[in-house]
This record gives C-alpha cells, sequence and structure tokens, in this order.
C-alpha cells in the first residue's frame, strides 16, 4: 500500500513538473529594444533637437 501511494506521488509531481515546463515555453518573450537597435532614433539623435555651432 505504501508503495502505491509513493507512485501516485512520484507521477503527480513529474505531471505537475511536466505541466508547469510547458505553461513557461508557451509564453511570449519580449524583446526590448535599445537605442542602438533603432536606427532611425540614432539618425535623428544628430538633427534638430540640440544642433552643434
Amino acid at each position: 500500500m505504501a508503495y502505491l501511494l509513493l507512485f501516485i506521488v512520484a507521477a503527480s509531481l513529474v505531471y505537475f513538473g511536466w505541466r508547469l515546463t510547458r505553461v513557461a515555453g508557451s509564453q511570449p518573450r519580449t524583446r526590448v529594444i535599445g537605442p542602438d537597435d533603432d536606427p532611425d532614433f540614432l539618425r535623428r539623435l544628430g538633427h534638430g533637437d540640440n544642433p552643434r555651432p
């Protein structure tokens, strides 16, 4: 009887671990775009806002 209970607990832990990994894998990953990745930002950086003499 103890082995059956141990098997049920182990199987439920494996099942819940498998479900958690599937949930974590299906979430969309967001990508942060920094100033180095945006050529328009770099182009606007040198013009208009703060012109040099």
